[in-house]
């Protein structure tokens, strides 16, 4: 069975070769290496023809992770294709103990947990729960699935239907509409003991900034409205989501005027706002009670 490892990098040049070298040095014998560069301004284009015919490179303008996704996507041929950001990087023995799994389960997706200890060596033994709550998101829930990029891995059949995604800038959709989706259409399994480091820096655009409790939201919003408007079993869980994003920016008085700006043209029809606001007020309630306020 043949693997790709499909590394998106935008102006991660310090970390960029750490991040390739650990996965040309996988111990499983048939993968490629496919990284997209979304229009980096730093040293990354050169550190990446310095692999010559080891990697497949994609050079792009700069579009955001989704537009990453989509383009790495098209430039794989993998039967299972694993997720990396070039920050990241995957402890040794990573693809062939992944690889295992799938042909131990009948599993579409397989998400391993990750460590932020540079110097953890993968574990003895795995700890893994298979998942299936394709009922539960059907009815509007969303299960916790606490896994970043650089931890997903899909059947290239089941990521057939989640990719192309819809372009957004930076972060805004990335990795929770694809573990959404990938809950929503198949059968997987966690790996408790992680297999993937995941590097926190001052440059990380998410994980661990300042900037994360502002994109919260906007991320909820964006994934709730490409859920929805992907499948149409994912429509009560799109509106939690969306609903969820706006209590967490709006005031009660506004919800409704900001429900109905942000599903505008969107996959929910004309009768939505109401439901969707009222949706938001309950959440922005709960919040504020949690947070001890009158």
């Amino acid at each position: 069975m043949k693997l790709s490892v499909l590394i998106n990098n935008f102006n991660y040049g310090q970390f960029l070769r750490p991040c390739i070298d650990s996965v040309l040095s996988q111990s499983y014998p048939d993968f490629e290496v496919v990284v997209v560069d979304d229009g980096s301004t730093d040293d990354s284009r050169e550190i990446l023809a310095s692999y010559g015919k080891q990697i497949r490179t994609v050079l792009k303008e700069n579009g955001g992770q989704a537009s990453s996704f989509n383009a790495g996507f098209a430039a794989a041929s993998g039967d299972i294709i694993f997720l990396l950001d070039a920050d990241d990087a995957f402890l040794p023995g990573k693809l062939a103990r992944i690889t295992e799994i799938y042909d131990r389960n009948e599993i579409d997706w397989c998400f391993d947990r990750v460590t932020t200890n540079e110097g953890d060596q993968p574990p003895a033994e795995l700890q893994v729960t298979l998942f299936d709550k394709r009922a539960t998101l059907g009815k509007g829930g969303f299960p916790s699935l606490p896994v970043p990029t650089s931890g997903l891995s899909f059947r290239r059949d089941l990521l057939r239907q989640i990719l192309p995604m819809s372009a957004a800038d930076g972060v805004v959709l990335s990795d929770n509409y694809l573990k959404f989706a990938a809950a929503f259409l198949g059968r997987g399994a966690i790996v408790e003991t992680p297999l993937t480091f995941q590097r926190i820096h001052a440059s990380n655009r998410y994980t661990g900034t300042s900037r994360a409790k502002t994109l919260r939201p906007q991320i909820m919003i964006a994934t709730g409205l490409e859920l929805a408007r992907r499948y149409d079993g994912l429509q009560a869980l799109g509106k939690s989501l969306v609903a969820g994003g706006i209590a967490e920016t709006t005031s009660l008085l506004k919800l409704r005027s900001e429900a109905r700006n942000t599903l505008a043209g969107g996959p929910f029809g004309e009768d939505a706002a109401t439901q969707v606001a009222l949706m938001a007020a309950r959440k922005r309630l709960g919040n504020m009670l949690r947070r001890g306020r009158s």
